[in-house]
């Protein structure tokens, strides 16, 4: 009875919080008439969604459907916002300017050559807002996990190179921060999944919400609920979840998903107002996207 209560508390602690932390981030949306205010208005929503795969692991699913739904709302009012203060383009005569050489895309290998210290400083701590698996630290192993029991779910990786990473079934949520030359492969993540200071990495994976901030060089194939959302990055490319073929329709059941509604190619860079197509994403040529046919591991093995 004591656990019960507790929990009750946590759910009713969690609902005070998020309503008035959703309540501030629409107000400064409704009040902002340029990139600072929009950004704030990012910010504040990316701090709920991390509120919200934090609390997943009590929360009713009833409430965590309502906190999703509010985030998606928020997420679309950003959306109009932004559209609403983006600069509209003149039309002129002037000379064509001279175009900037493009960005090289990542190789056809799907992992392009990054420069790293033969060192890597270990991060003091995980990725912010996870408190629950972690696999760290590693260099060119190859890693099949998944969340062990009492985790809550919430899976995180950080500071790897150069390794192959695969997700089995259970991840409730995914935190990524500082990945280098890496592979992540992973079944339906029921969660919000947050990428931060990765490079030349590629990334199979599929979830209702996707954050990717801080980020360059690398290719995702995804299998998006709602639009991906990109912060600060650079060089990205984009493609459909490569191993949709190998997921059983009740997986993306399970996770919230839809196995034929994706969209894993609208994809909305915050920090890009104008109304052209941002620079900071394209989508993956199909000669270039990399097919993974190997089955699915049935056990974890981390080394």
């Amino acid at each position: 009875e004591s656990f019960i209560r507790s929990n009750r508390e946590l759910v009713l602690l969690f609902e005070s919080s998020f309503a008035e932390g959703l309540g501030d981030a629409a107000c400064g949306l409704e009040g902002s008439t340029d990139a600072g205010g929009l950004a704030a208005a990012s910010t504040a929503c990316q701090g709920l969604h991390q509120s919200v795969a934090a609390a997943s692991s009590f929360l009713p699913a009833q409430t965590l459907e309502r906190a999703t739904r509010s985030l998606a709302e928020l997420e679309a009012s950003i959306r109009a916002k932004k559209e609403q203060i983006a600069p509209k383009k003149k039309f002129s005569f002037k000379a064509r300017d001279k175009l900037a050489p493009a960005l090289p895309p990542p190789s056809v290998l799907d992992t392009p050559p990054v420069s790293v210290p033969t060192a890597p400083t270990p991060a003091p701590a995980g990725p912010r807002g996870h408190d629950g698996a972690e696999v760290r630290g590693r260099r060119g192993e190859t890693i099949i996990v998944a969340p062990p029991r009492g985790s809550g779910g919430d899976m995180a990786l950080s500071d790897l190179v150069d390794c192959d990473i695969t997700l089995l079934e259970g991840v409730a949520a995914l935190w990524v921060d500082k990945l280098v030359r890496c592979r992540v492969v992973s079944l339906p993540i029921a969660g919000a999944v947050h990428i931060t200071g990765c490079e030349g990495c590629a990334f199979h994976v599929a979830s209702r919400q996707i954050r990717i901030h801080q980020t360059a060089r690398t290719n995702f194939y995804l299998h998006a609920g709602s639009h991906p959302i990109i912060e600060a990055c650079s060089g990205l490319r984009f493609a459909p979840y490569s191993k949709a073929a190998d997921v059983a329709e009740e997986m993306y059941t399970a996770a919230g998903l839809a196995k034929d509604g994706n969209l894993w190619n609208s994809v909305d860079d915050f920090l890009w107002l104008r109304a052209q197509q941002s620079p900071n994403w394209q989508v993956l040529p199909e000669a270039e996207r990399v097919a993974h046919d190997t089955a699915w591991p049935t056990a974890a093995k981390v080394p």
